[in-house]
Formats: structure tokens, sequence, C-alpha cells
């Protein structure tokens, strides 16, 4: 009865003390970065002709551009998640008026602040449906996508995050650029460029 004890205490001891050992510590991660992605509307490209006309950008104008599933990818192509806002968990689509004027000028639109993993990154995506329709000079057309769209657009934009730091990336459109037309309609071709490289 006594070596039972015994052995059982040994046991339990030996047990202790390797339960004691044993951590399911992984390290701590690093702070995040923040990131910031505006859509920047040209001032230069103000301007469309539709007919004998050439219409100039008004306060009232509509170009309504849906934008969504936004993605930085590392040098390493992980990619990060971007969200609209610090308090987004999943993707959504949001549609962004990028005729939107304060006074004279375009207002930048905010399409992305989230944290991201302090890490390099290569490139930025994200996908870009058309509106239906584009209202310019208080007339309204019919904007129509052409065969074969793409709405995925990947864009090289090299930068590295640290810890703690804030980054912003400004993505310029040119909405007149972006519609040809094309026989009784106006055809989508979205035309976009990283300016703060």
């Amino acid at each position: 009865m006594n070596i039972k004890r015994l052995f059982l205490l040994l046991l339990g001891g030996i047990l202790t003390i390797v339960l004691w050992q044993c951590t399911n510590d992984l390290g701590t991660s690093p702070a995040p970065a923040i990131l910031r992605v505006y859509l920047v509307t040209n001032p230069a490209d103000t301007t469309i002709r539709i007919g004998f006309d050439t219409l100039t950008v008004t306060h009232s104008d509509q170009f309504a551009l849906t934008i969504g599933q936004m993605k930085v990818y590392s040098n390493d192509s992980i990619y990060a998640r971007l969200f609209s806002d610090f308090s987004g968990y999943r993707d959504e689509e949001k549609e962004y008026n990028l005729l939107q004027r304060d006074a004279d000028s375009f207002v930048p639109q905010k399409i992305a602040e989230t944290y991201i993993p302090p890490k390099s990154y290569q490139a930025i995506e994200f996908v870009v449906y058309p509106p239906k329709q584009v209202t310019i000079h208080g007339l309204t057309f019919p904007i129509e996508i052409p065969d074969g769209y793409q709405p995925l657009i990947r864009m090289d934009c090299p930068f590295v995050a640290q810890s703690h730091d804030e980054y912003a990336i400004y993505i310029r459109f040119d909405a007149f650029k972006s519609i040809k037309r094309w026989r009784d309609t106006y055809m989508f071709t979205p035309y976009f460029e990283i300016i703060n490289k």
C-alpha cells in the first residue's frame, strides 16, 4: 500500500513539474500600423463632350463608383484585408460619389481605414463597379459595361509599414477619361493611378 502511495505521489510530482514547464507562450505580436486609402478625382478632368456640347462638372453632379474587396499584398504575396473603417470586420461594397465637391475642389473619398500588420507591401487590389448612369451638368446618361470587363484593379504601390505608424495611399480617378463614347452610349473603362509615389 505504501509503495502504491509513493508511486502516485512521485507520478503526481513529475506531472506537476512537466505541466509547470509547459507554456503556450507564442510570443507577442507586433503592434499594427494604420492604413488609409483615398480615391481622389483628377481636378484637371472636369469636362465631357456629349454630342456637340462640352459639359463641365457642377456641384450637383453624380458619378458613383462601387468599391469593395480591398486588399494590400505583402512582398511574400500574403494579403491583409482592408475595411472602410476601424469597426469593419467583413467585406463591404460601398458607393462613393467621386464628383462630390467642397467649394471648387473635389472631396477625397476615404475608401479604407484599417489596421495592417507591420511588413513590406507591394500592391493594392480592389474591385470597382461603375454606376448605371452619370449626371453631368444636369444631364443624365446611361453607362454601359464593355464585354469582358474585369472589375478587379491591382496596382503596384510599394511601402513598408512599421508598428504604430500611419500610412495613406492616394489613388487618382479620371472620371471622364474613364468614359468612352460608343455609338449611342458611354462605355466604362476605368483609369486609376497611384499619386503618392
